[in-house]
């Protein structure tokens, strides 16, 4: 049975502090703060560093949104 690699799900690029932060407009510093907290982005750690998915960053982002409309 051969198994087709067509159908391959896209791989969210992995982003390091530096990357991330200028992303986000933030010093390095505060990142490493926030995942001292456990405040900012989901990371992995990847031999000792943090890695940042790309899509994970926009959901936290997404999350710390209002929500406009919403009925009291």
């Amino acid at each position: 049975m051969n198994v087709s690699t067509d159908a391959t799900t896209p791989v969210s690029p992995l982003l390091d502090s530096r990357e991330v932060a200028s992303y986000l407009k933030v010093s390095e510093s505060t990142l490493s703060r926030w995942r001292s907290a456990e405040t900012g982005p989901p990371f992995i750690k990847l031999g000792g560093i943090a890695r940042y998915r790309l899509e994970t960053i926009d959901e936290w982002l997404q999350n710390l949104e209002p929500h406009h409309g919403a009925s009291s």
